[in-house]
């Protein structure tokens, strides 16, 4: 089986970077940008994109998930050659979608790093459930870690816990493997779990950080699924969400999950969740459901429901198979309560 991955092939990180984009956007030959972004990150950015770039048409979005609707509809019969998606998660997953549908590329300039979505294929929306989007990579990613740094600190944390989450993410792609060799990527599961393991051995600085949740989303394309980055941690997430009991960040909400899921792998065959623990409190991350308003009670529902979420998704939820009791356990002794 052949799988051809796309994957950004111009990136940047670093301070005083967002000049670049005029650079690639140049290479490329693109006349007719159309630029999203939000009230808050056309401020940080956008404004400045604007003026450098041959940007046709401007939208500042303030409900994605609705507008981009309407922006396919009414671009599919313009001129447009190139998106510009400047701003966080919400507003680059509207550019993934919007490129794909229009197939032209997309250049993505995050203002945040609170999770891996600026460089991977994969765009999420909430909307009652959470589901996710394939969607075809961006082509660029200008990272100017100076703009980032000015978003609030709790997202970037986030984004640490969502990095994190790539060490029991490929775990559970290996319980997998076991099951269909075909499905796993030796070369895409290093690459997602490397960043991660440096960041559980060093506590990185933003541009380490950003870098890392770059290579999560190239890991991503080159696997052609989410698998790399995301297992039985984002099925808990997206358990949280889909019951009315999320109310965190998504890198707050998986990074908790990493820490309990690390704990049933130490139990099958190696882990270390307090290694993991750790980690995310020495970079300031949450570690406690109660700070993110979720009680004992909640997680445990949250975790006997989230083995039924993408249940052709194999995991250490289906290895283990834990009962109600083995989930009270696990939130006791990682004291994640």
């Amino acid at each position: 089986m052949h799988k051809h991955a796309e994957i950004p092939y111009f990136v940047e990180v670093g301070e005083g970077v967002l000049d670049r984009v005029r650079v690639f956007v140049g290479k490329i030959e693109v006349e007719r940008v159309v630029m999203l972004s939000g009230r808050t990150s056309y401020e940080l950015a956008g404004r400045y994109v604007e003026e450098i770039l041959p940007v046709m048409e401007s939208y500042t979005l303030t409900n994605p998930q609705q507008e981009v609707r309407k922006l396919i509809a009414k671009l599919s019969y313009g001129d447009a050659d190139c998106i510009v998606a400047v701003g966080g998660g919400r507003i680059i997953d509207s550019g993934k979608i919007l490129a794909s549908e229009l197939n032209i590329p997309l250049v993505t300039v995050p203002t945040t790093a609170s999770h891996d979505g600026m460089a991977s294929p994969v765009a999420s929306f909430r909307n009652g459930d959470v589901f996710s989007v394939f969607t075809k990579p961006p082509s660029a990613v200008i990272a100017d870690t100076s703009i980032i740094s000015r978003c609030p600190p709790r997202l970037i944390r986030a984004g640490f816990g969502d990095l994190i989450s790539n060490i029991t993410a490929v775990k559970d792609w290996k319980l997998a493997k076991e099951i269909d060799p075909t499905d796993y990527s030796e070369i895409a599961a290093s690459i997602a779990v490397m960043p991660a393991e440096m960041a559980l051995n060093k506590t990185p600085d933003l541009k380490g950080l950003v870098r890392g949740l770059i290579m999560s989303g190239v890991a991503m394309s080159i696997a052609g699924s989410s698998r790399p980055a995301s297992g039985a941690e984002h099925k808990f997430s997206h358990s949280l969400d889909m019951l009315g009991i999320g109310r965190a960040l998504h890198g707050e909400q998986v990074g908790i999950g990493t820490i309990i899921m690390e704990y049933f792998h130490e139990i099958a065959y190696e882990g270390d969740w307090e290694r993991v623990k750790e980690a995310m409190e020495k970079f300031g991350c949450v570690t406690s459901l109660k700070e993110l308003g979720i009680t004992r009670d909640e997680a445990v529902i949250a975790l006997m429901n989230a083995k039924k979420i993408r249940p052709s998704r194999y995991t250490i939820l289906d290895h283990l198979n834990p009962t109600k009791e083995d989930f009270e356990r696990a939130i006791l002794v990682t004291g994640v309560i």
